[in-house]
């Protein structure tokens, strides 16, 4: 099979010009040697026809095997061509680019790893004072009598631990966003995922009397697991905080040929129509829960993103529903930040 539509439409023409000069070879009873001529003619023609586009599809793919190489990160191909012409032309310009291409990936690897140092030194450097903190805070609490001053002391550590977990989960978020850190990909069941990312809030649900229904298949996902468990852990802390004591919150899957859905859904007081599309963007903190910092729903948007998975939420006065859906195709394999296992 012929792979050029020019080509298939001029041996088409060609096969139309051949026909009439055999009916008017016939027709007009020309001489044998006024036909050699024609086909001679002819068959010149076509030859100097399919060479030419033999030469065209050749250069063709030479550039098209550098550009593809060139996405692929292989940058060792040398397509110069100093000979005069569009093809030399077009070569030396391709080669070009694909140096310009080596030069800022080479600069972009350069500065992942400045990033990576400079983050780990950022969070040595504010972790240090943090311990210091929770010790002397720690210390102060033990020796103190006064009920009001000990209240305080506790208020003052629970500050303590959401300034370092918004400073850990930036840190990690900006790791993550560099390329410093990558998601490792392994397969996980689905019930695994959800049993980790329910282990640190159990305690807090059982004090608030609250009702944990799950409903989950036997259903493997391709993820991260520690990424996703935090993620999915923040939607569920999202859940417990916006239901009220006593309230119920299902968590349940559902698998269909594109996708394993996981939902998260609860009675509470639901989320406002002003504030629902806002849920997931950095520091978004909305009008009904002003203590929050805003970091959770957007680091669990951003990691399933990155899984080839979407989270989305629908919410009324009688609760709000997150729903997870994680793809099962490939496309997550082309993210520069995962590693397949």
């Amino acid at each position: 099979m012929f792979k050029y539509r020019e080509v298939k439409i001029f041996l088409i023409f060609d096969f139309i010009i051949l026909a009439s000069t055999i009916l008017l070879f016939n027709f007009f009873s020309l001489s044998r040697e006024v036909l050699l001529v024609i086909s001679f003619i002819f068959l010149s023609f076509n030859i100097l026809f399919l060479s030419f586009i033999y030469y065209m599809n050749k250069e063709i793919n030479i550039i098209c095997n550098c550009i593809n190489n060139m996405l692929n990160e292989d940058y060792l191909i040398d397509i110069r061509n100093y000979k005069e012409g569009l093809f030399g032309t077009l070569k030396s310009d391709t080669f070009k680019v694909v140096a310009k291409f080596k030069e800022i990936s080479e600069y972009n690897i350069k500065e992942k790893e400045y990033l990576k140092e400079t983050l780990s030194d950022i969070s040595h450097q504010i972790k240090t004072p943090i311990t210091s903190m929770y010790i002397i805070n720690d210390i102060l609490l033990e020796k103190e009598k006064d009920k009001s001053k000990k209240e305080f002391l506790m208020k003052n550590r629970t500050q303590l631990e959401r300034i370092e977990w918004l400073v850990v989960t930036l840190l990690k978020m900006s790791r993550l966003e560099s390329g410093s850190d990558k998601l490792v990909i392994k397969e996980y069941s689905i019930q695994e995922l959800v049993e980790k990312a329910l282990e640190p809030l159990r305690i807090s649900m059982e004090l608030k009397e609250q009702n944990i229904i799950i409903n989950i298949t036997g259903v493997k996902l391709l993820i991260d697991l520690e990424w996703t468990v935090e993620s999915l852990s923040n939607i569920i802390k999202n859940a417990y905080e916006h239901t009220p004591k006593g309230g119920t919150i299902e968590i349940a899957s559902l698998d269909t040929p594109i996708y394993t859905e996981l939902s998260i859904k609860d009675n509470g007081c639901g989320i406002s129509k002003k504030d629902l599309p806002h849920i997931f963007e950095r520091f978004y903190k909305g009008s009904s829960n002003k203590d929050s910092i805003g970091i959770g729903l957007y680091m669990a948007k951003k990691v399933l993103g990155m899984e080839n998975a979407s989270v989305s939420a629908e919410s009324s006065e009688n609760g709000t529903c997150f729903s997870i859906k994680f793809y099962k195709n490939n496309l997550w394999q082309i993210c520069d930040n995962v590693v397949t296992f």
